[in-house]
């Protein structure tokens, strides 16, 4: 990989751990399941992405 590229992983890294800790915090605070309920799963989706993006590292 390039230097380029490894830093636009890193970069992708730290935007979905961003991503998946503020969908996890909003989640605990929303009162509507239906809402509740869609935000834990994009949470969800961000801790995915962050994995797949973790396994080119390997």
């Amino acid at each position: 990989m390039t230097p380029k590229e490894l830093l636009y992983l890193e970069d992708s890294l730290g935007m979905e751990q961003q991503l998946q800790a503020k969908c996890n915090e909003y989640s605990t605070l929303l009162q509507d399941t239906n809402l509740k309920s869609m935000v834990s799963n994009l949470g969800k989706e961000h801790q995915a992405h962050f994995n797949n993006l973790m396994a080119q590292f390997n």
